[in-house]
């Protein structure tokens, strides 16, 4: 199962990123609220839903994640179950409350504020949290 999730899961993350940062630069650029600028934020928050569901299944099947004695003391371990999967919950938890927030609004700039604020965070939360290959002894790769 890993061979096909594996891949699934380091491939979303680039039509995450690419989301997040047009949700972004729609936020900070656009001057009125369009049904497309409404589409990109879901589509980005529901592509974070679905990586999560993918990740808590590699979570219970991969090799890089093993609570056992010690598993804080060796980094692929402690990355794995603790840093990366604590950054991205929480950063997908700060997304999802700057969409629900942004539906409140009711002016452009009510809109886009939320977005603005916790859609930058979570990306910021994401990026130090992905396991990319210059992160040395990680294994990540990236696709």
């Amino acid at each position: 199962m890993n061979e096909i999730l594996n891949p699934i899961h380091s491939g979303l993350r680039w039509i995450i990123l690419i989301l997040l940062v047009l949700a972004i630069i729609n936020a900070f650029s656009a001057k009125t609220f369009e049904k497309k600028h409404k589409m990109i934020n879901l589509f980005a928050m529901i592509a974070l839903h679905t990586q999560l569901l993918i990740g808590l299944v590699l979570l219970k099947s991969s090799g890089k994640v093993n609570f056992g004695e010690g598993w804080m003391k060796d980094s692929i371990y402690r990355f794995y179950g603790m840093e990366h999967l604590a950054g991205m919950v929480i950063a997908i938890a700060l997304i999802t409350f700057g969409y629900v927030k942004s539906k409140k609004g009711t002016t452009p700039a009510e809109i886009y504020k939320p977005i603005k604020l916790f859609y930058v965070i979570g990306l910021i939360l994401i990026l130090a949290s992905i396991p990319w290959p210059f992160r040395a002894n990680l294994g990540g790769a990236w696709f």
